[in-house]
Formats: structure tokens, C-alpha cells, sequence
């Protein structure tokens, strides 16, 4: 798999359950991320994925109500799709569709200022890719500076994160190759149906993309972990250090923001792993 430039090391935050997983460990997270942002420019630039993501932010506005923190103006939050499958908003397997039910609809964020794609161009996945990546850019210079704030993104059992799979072209293509002009792409033959997809790309990813957190919870990712990291250290903050694995092993391995990367996994994805891995969990 031809590799971007991977940090190396990534902070690393282990939940002893799922539900752990995002309301002790991602919202908070999230959080203050957030609050950094509006404090720094007055708004929140945010990149959501599907999959099951989307009941982990459920716990986002308590995050910010138990801590006492500022409080998180929403209607100053723009958010985007990580990657979007070509089917109507109420379809089952349209990430905005899981992102309403568990999370949108429960704050104040405006409709206007949640980026789905275009219903009236479904038919044709590079006119939808392009319409997204032409709002996408005309958003982030008008709010937040040209930048992504935050990007949450999950990943399967394949090692995928957004839908860039194992072995696609756009995944494959060397970084030098790869034009830095393309930040939504289109996806005709997606391994994982539906087949026709959109997706955010390494050139926004790991070049406009200030903090990245990647998410993943129970054993089926457990062989996933295993693999990205070559090494776990905890610190002394009681944290954890994780050096990343080179070359990176699968697409979400690979992205590698400006400035901070987190994987947020609970033990079960933990255990399974190498015997490093097998001593941390031993700890939790």
C-alpha cells in the first residue's frame, strides 16, 4: 500500500466499554477541540463519518454541560461528511440519516450549516463530488480559515476509514501523484455497498486538517489495532503513546493531520493484538 508521511506517534485513548468509548473519552475530546476552535475564530469546522460514529456523539452536549465549559454555540458549528453514500437523506445507509437520528437533530446547529450532498445529482457521483468539494472550500475560507477543525472518522474491519479502502486507487496513488486540488472525490465501485460514494481525500485530510480523530470499538478491530501501531507507552498523564506502524498497513493508518492525530478505541479492540497490546489491556 503506497503510504503518505505518517506521524510518529499518535496520542491514544483506551475505554474500558463502548459506551465509555464516546461519553468519557470522544465528547470531551471533542469538546475542547471545539471550544479551541471558536476561541481562535469564532467558529467549528467539523467532519463526521457514518457507520456507528454517528451514537457516539450522542453525548456531546453533556460533555460540554458536566465540565461547565464554555458553552459550545452551535449555531456557529459547520458540519460536513467525511464520506456520503449516493442515496436520498432518508435511506438507511445514508451517513446524514444516522448523524440526524443521533446527534443533529439534538442540537442547534442550523440546517443550513450541515453540508449534505445534493439530492438532484445522486445519478451522477463526480457532479455530486464536485458540488461537495466546491461548497466544502467555499465554507471553510468564509468560516474557519480554509481549514478543517476537526475530523472524527471510524474504520471497518478492512482497515478502512471514510471510503477509502484497501487497495482503491485512491489509496494506492502515490502522494506525489495525487493532486492536492482534489478534496472530495467520487466512488463508483465501492467494496462495501452501496457502491456509489463520495469521499473527503489525503490531500484535505493531511494537509487542511488541524486535529483528526479516528474511532473504533469491539474485537472485529481488534486485528486493525494490532497492526497500526508498532508500540504502546503509557505516559505519565496516564495516557497513552502509540508509534505508529511504517509503512502504514491500511487506509486509516494513513492520514496524518497538521497538528494532532487521537485513536479512540475501547479494550475489546485492544485485546486481540500483539502482546504489547495484550499487556496494556491487562492494565485497564
Amino acid at each position: 500500500m503506497t503510504s503518505t508521511t505518517t506521524p510518529a506517534t499518535s496520542n491514544l485513548l483506551v475505554a474500558p466499554t463502548k459506551s465509555d468509548l464516546g461519553s468519557s473519552f470522544l465528547c470531551p475530546l471533542v469538546a475542547t477541540l471545539a471550544l479551541q476552535a471558536l476561541k481562535d475564530h469564532g467558529a467549528v469546522s467539523i467532519a463526521l463519518s457514518g457507520g456507528s460514529l454517528p451514537s457516539l456523539l450522542a453525548s456531546l452536549p453533556d460533555a460540554f454541560a458536566s465540565k461547565e465549559q464554555d458553552p459550545p454555540q452551535w449555531d456557529k458549528w459547520h458540519v460536513f461528511l467525511a464520506d456520503e453514500r449516493c442515496v436520498p437523506t432518508d435511506d438507511d445507509d445514508s451517513n446524514l440519516k444516522a448523524l440526524n437520528e443521533a446527534f443533529l437533530t439534538k442540537v442547534g446547529i442550523p440546517k443550513s450549516q450541515v453540508y449534505g450532498i445534493r439530492q438532484d445529482l445522486m445519478d451522477d457521483t463526480t457532479a455530486t463530488a464536485n458540488d461537495y468539494q466546491t461548497r466544502l472550500v467555499e465554507a471553510l475560507k468564509k468560516h474557519t480559515k480554509g481549514r478543517l477543525d476537526i475530523a472524527i472518522l471510524g474504520f471497518g474491519p478492512d482497515g478502512h476509514t471514510c471510503s477509502l479502502f484497501p487497495d482503491h486507487k485512491l489509496v494506492t496513488t502515490r502522494e506525489d501523484q495525487q493532486s492536492s486540488d482534489i478534496w472530495v472525490a467520487p466512488v463508483e465501485d465501492s467494496p462495501k455497498p452501496p457502491p456509489r460514494r463520495i469521499t473527503l481525500t489525503y490531500p484535505v485530510l493531511n494537509t487542511r486538517t488541524d486535529h483528526i480523530i479516528v474511532c473504533g470499538a469491539g474485537t472485529s478491530k481488534a486485528p486493525i489495532v494490532s497492526k497500526v501501531f508498532e508500540k504502546i507507552q503509557k505516559k505519565d498523564s496516564g495516557e497513552y503513546e502509540a508509534t505508529m506502524a511504517s509503512p502504514p498497513p491500511f487506509p486509516c493508518a494513513m492520514v496524518n493531520p497538521t497538528v494532532s492525530l487521537t485513536w479512540v478505541v475501547d479494550k475489546d479492540a485492544v485485546v486481540g493484538g500483539s502482546e504489547e497490546q495484550f499487556k496494556l489491556a491487562a492494565e485497564l
